[in-house]
């Protein structure tokens, strides 16, 4: 959310436009130090007791001609308190929220968790003018909301102009400084560490691959729980050809992008899917789900599997026909990997950046001129 909420403040100051950010101090975060599991629960006294007379501070202060953007809408908890201003909610995902109310079964959430998503849903609940990242986003958040918004809308996120094409020289070179030994192998990429990300889905599929004779390695981004490298351990053959950064910085993962057979991304969900985007971008093949809003972001582009089954006994079967489908792609001729790679780049470029804000002026200007509604509201 800091990339994108900076995304949003430096786009609206290049086009001319007075940008203040308010954000929550960390101060009693502080006394955590290195501790990061007593760092988080310090941080929710930054956040729940020292935010809220800081913003209070603020509204008192805002120009009349001023428009409230809340990067998220898990900033729930602070929307009612400018729900009589002009106002814009960026809706990301509600994947969390649909886990607390027992609407996702590969992610069961704690009863703190489900508390505490229901303080946000009450919270958003207040707003009055939405932007979604994807159709899927939207369409969740209005099974979300008691009543229709004055607006609810889709913007897709921009593409970030460093992910594209290299030459094979300079990814090879970025490669070799950090995965020397993948540098000369092909292999599959995958990037995220979220539950949604279906990385055991991934290992079955890749695992399936090797089983019907493909050498390709595997490289992942993202450090695996440990119930992944247990998987792992107890299969060690699969053990020499799978590479795991824990991080990475985004010259090797666009160089990575560019040198991969395939993005392997059998995501359960998403909010909006940036792998799929970043990939298509550096001419990297995407094999991803079926369902929006990876398949919304991919349009024709990519090959697209069926969801991943819940029942454990279904997903073998699931995973022998995805690596199936992998091996479609990797086995295409030269003339049908160059027309899909095409296809990929003229896919990215709609999502080009100054696009992105031409929309967002637009949208924030109407959201401007919802304030004689909302003045007619505070009246009643």
């Amino acid at each position: 959310m800091r990339s994108f909420a900076d995304q949003l403040a430096g786009g609206l100051r290049s086009r001319g436009h007075r940008v203040y950010e308010l954000t929550a101090p960390v101060v009693v975060a502080r006394l955590a130090g290195g501790h990061r599991g007593l760092r988080k629960w310090l941080g929710y006294i930054d956040q729940f007791v020292l935010f809220p007379p800081l913003l209070l501070l603020r509204r008192r202060r805002l120009p009349s001609h001023s428009l409230c953007v809340f990067a998220d809408q898990a900033l729930g908890p602070w929307i009612p308190l400018l729900k009589h201003r002009p106002h814009v909610i960026h809706v990301h995902d509600l994947l969390a929220l649909e886990g607390a109310f027992g609407e996702q079964p590969f992610h069961p959430v704690r009863f703190s968790g489900r508390l505490y998503q229901r303080w946000i849903r009450r919270g958003f609940r207040k707003g009055r003018y939405f932007l979604s990242v994807s159709a899927a986003s939207r369409r969740a958040l209005a099974r979300h909301l008691p009543v229709a918004p004055l607006a609810s809308e889709v913007l897709y996120n921009p593409l970030p102009p460093r992910f594209a094409p290299l030459a094979a020289s300079v990814a090879s070179a970025d490669l070799k400084t950090s995965l020397p030994d993948v540098c000369n192998r092909p292999y599959l990429f995958h990037i995220g560490r979220n539950w949604y990300k279906n990385r055991l889905g991934l290992l079955m599929i890749w695992q399936q691959l090797h089983q019907l004779g493909v050498d390709v390695d595997l490289v992942m981004v993202g450090q695996l729980e440990p119930s992944l490298s247990a998987w792992i351990a107890q299969r060690p053959s699969l053990q020499p050809h799978l590479h795991v950064l824990d991080r990475a910085s985004d010259q090797l993962i666009v160089a990575l992008y560019n040198r991969a057979e395939a993005l392997l991304f059998p995501s359960h969900c998403e909010g909006f899917g940036w792998p799929v985007l970043e990939a298509m971008a550096c001419g990297c093949p995407v094999i991803s789900t079926d369902r929006a809003p990876m398949s919304e972001v991919a349009g024709e582009a990519a090959t697209l599997l069926p969801p991943c089954p819940v029942e454990t006994a279904d997903q073998e079967a699931w995973a022998y026909q995805g690596a199936l489908r992998v091996l479609e792609v990797l086995q295409r001729p030269q003339n049908v990997r160059q027309h899909a790679r095409e296809q990929g780049l003229l896919q990215a470029r709609r999502f080009h950046y100054s696009d992105w804000l031409d929309q967002l002026e637009v949208h924030y200007q109407r959201a401007l001129a919802m304030r004689e509604h909302l003045c007619r509201c505070t009246s009643q």
